[in-house]
C-alpha cells in the first residue's frame, strides 16, 4: 500500500542548519556536486567552496601538444577539451579549458594547473574545476636576483627561459600557503635550467634564488620544493642544498648515502615536513638501477618504452628529510601511504586511512603501455599500473586512456587533485 502524500517526506525543505551538517560529512568532490545538484535548497545551503573537504584521490590529466598554429591537427582546432581520468570512478572527464589552447600545462599543486604561453609572454595558474585563473610575471621581463638589492644586478629572462620554453619549461609548482594570502609565495623550478625562481601573486617580475657558480659547475639538479620558508634542491648524485627565504646568505649542503646517490629521487612535500621518493629497480632486471634514472632523462618520443601488463618492476622507498641535522630517515611503515608518479617527476602522496577506495603502502603509476587487443598497434597509449612499495612488483589497472602525441613536447601527464579552492 502507497503512503499517503501527505506521508512522504520533503527532502528538499530539510532545516538549512541540518543540510549544512550533512554537507560537511561529505568528503569526496565528485559527492559534493551530487550534492549540491539535488535540489536548489541544497545547493543554496551549501558553501560552492569547501574547505571542509580532504585531499581528493587524484585525476590523471591526459597530455595534450600544445598546438597555437594547429599545424598539428590538420583542418581540426583545438576546441581546449582536456581529459582527466579518475581511477576510482572509472570515468574520463571532459573539461572546457580554452585558457589551456597554444599554452603548455607544465605542474600542477593543489588543484591548481601552471600554464605557460608559447615564448613564455603569459604564464598563469588555473584551477580547472571552477576556472578560476592567476595570472603570473610572464618569463619575458628581467629577473631579480634574491639577496641582491641591486638595481643593476637583473638578467635578462630570455637568458633563462627562451631556451627552454618549449622543454617542460617548470617542472615543478609548489606555495606556500592559500592563494588568497597577499604574502602567498609561488615557486616554479626549472630543472634544465637548474634553478628556482618565486614570485607573489601580483608581482611584475620573478625573482630567482641565488647560487654560487660552484654550486651548480658539472652539476644536474633532479628536483626542488618550498616548505616553510625554506627552498630545497636535490641533484641527481644526491648533493641536496637548502637555501633559507629570511636569511638568503644561509646555505646548507647534504650528501646522502652512497647507495642513494645513483638512484631516482624526487622530493615530495608533506604536512609533516619534506620526504624522498626513491625509485629503485628491483633486483633481476637488465640495465641495474642506473636505467631508471637515465629513463627520467630520455626524450619522451622515444616509442621503445612501450609497457606490458607485468609493468616497469621498481620497489619503492620513502625517507623524510630531519631539518636538524639535514639527515634522512627511512619510513619503514608506509601502511597508510599511497603514492601517485606522473611524468617528469610529478608526485604525490595521499594519506590512505582517509579514504576507503585507498590502499596503502603501494603507488599509482603513469606509464606509456601497448593498446589492448583491436586497437592500433602502432599508437602507444597511456595506462596505470598498481605497484606495490615492499616488492615492486606492477600490474597493468587500466590502459587505452588516450594515445600519446606524436610530436614532442607534449604537456606532461600528472596527477590532479581536484579542490574548489
Amino acid at each position: 500500500m502507497e503512503n499517503p502524500p501527505s506521508a512522504l517526506r520533503d527532502w528538499a525543505h530539510l532545516p538549512t542548519v541540518a543540510v549544512q551538517l550533512i554537507s560537511e560529512k561529505v568528503k569526496s568532490i565528485t559527492d559534493f556536486v551530487r550534492f549540491r545538484a539535488v535540489c536548489l535548497p541544497w545547493r543554496s545551503a551549501s558553501l560552492p567552496q569547501p574547505h571542509h573537504l580532504p585531499p581528493q584521490l587524484p585525476w590523471l590529466m591526459i597530455p595534450y601538444y600544445p598546438d597555437p598554429e594547429d599545424t598539428y591537427r590538420g583542418n581540426k582546432k583545438d576546441d581546449g577539451i582536456r581529459l582527466f581520468y579518475d581511477l576510482w570512478q572509472s570515468k574520463m572527464h571532459k573539461l572546457h579549458l580554452p585558457e589551456t589552447i597554444g599554452k603548455m600545462c607544465c605542474a600542477s599543486y593543489r588543484g591548481w594547473l601552471v600554464l605557460v604561453a608559447t615564448r613564455g609572454t603569459e604564464v598563469l595558474l588555473l584551477n580547472p574545476l571552477t576556472r578560476a585563473h592567476i595570472q603570473l610575471p610572464p618569463f619575458t621581463t628581467p629577473v631579480k636576483v634574491f639577496g641582491v638589492d641591486k638595481e643593476d644586478c637583473q638578467f635578462e629572462a630570455s637568458y633563462w627561459f627562451e631556451p627552454y620554453i618549449g622543454n617542460f619549461v617548470i617542472s615543478k609548482l609548489s606555495f606556500s600557503t592559500d592563494l588568497t594570502d597577499p604574502n602567498c609565495l609561488i615557486m616554479v623550478f626549472l630543472q634544465r635550467t637548474c634553478r628556482i625562481f618565486f614570485c607573489r601573486v601580483g608581482d611584475t617580475c620573478w625573482t630567482m634564488v641565488n647560487m654560487q657558480p660552484r654550486e651548480i659547475k658539472n652539476t644536474e639538479f633532479a628536483d626542488a620544493t618550498y616548505h616553510d620558508g625554506q627552498f630545497y634542491l636535490l641533484s641527481h648524485e644526491g648533493v641536496l642544498r637548502v637555501y633559507h627565504l629570511n636569511d638568503p646568505g644561509r646555505r646548507l649542503v647534504h650528501s646522502f648515502p652512497q647507495e642513494l646517490q645513483s638512484v631516482t629521487k624526487i622530493l615530495l612535500e608533506g604536512k609533516s615536513g619534506v620526504y624522498v621518493v626513491v625509485v629503485r629497480q628491483t633486483e633481476g632486471e637488465d640495465g641495474g638501477e642506473e636505467a631508471v634514472a637515465q629513463e627520467d632523462q630520455d626524450d619522451p618520443s622515444d616509442d621503445t618504452k612501450e609497457g606490458t601488463e607485468e609493468g616497469p618492476k621498481q620497489k619503492i622507498e620513502l625517507y623524510q628529510l630531519l631539518e636538524q641535522s639535514l639527515g634522512i630517515r627511512q619510513i619503514t611503515d608506509t601502511s597508510n601511504t599511497t603514492i601517485f608518479y606522473g611524468d617528469n617527476h610529478h608526485c604525490l602522496a595521499v594519506c590512505s586511512d582517509d579514504w576507503d577506495l585507498l590502499r596503502g603502502g603501494c603507488m599509482y603509476m603513469e606509464y606509456v603501455c601497448a593498446p589492448s587487443a583491436g586497437k592500433d598497434k602502432g599508437e602507444a597509449c597511456y595506462g596505470i599500473y598498481f605497484t606495490k612499495l615492499d616488492d615492486g612488483k606492477s600490474k597493468l589497472v587500466v590502459r587505452d586512456l588516450g594515445e600519446r602525441p606524436r610530436l614532442w613536447p607534449a604537456a606532461p601527464a600528472m596527477w590532479f587533485q581536484p579542490s574548489f579552492v
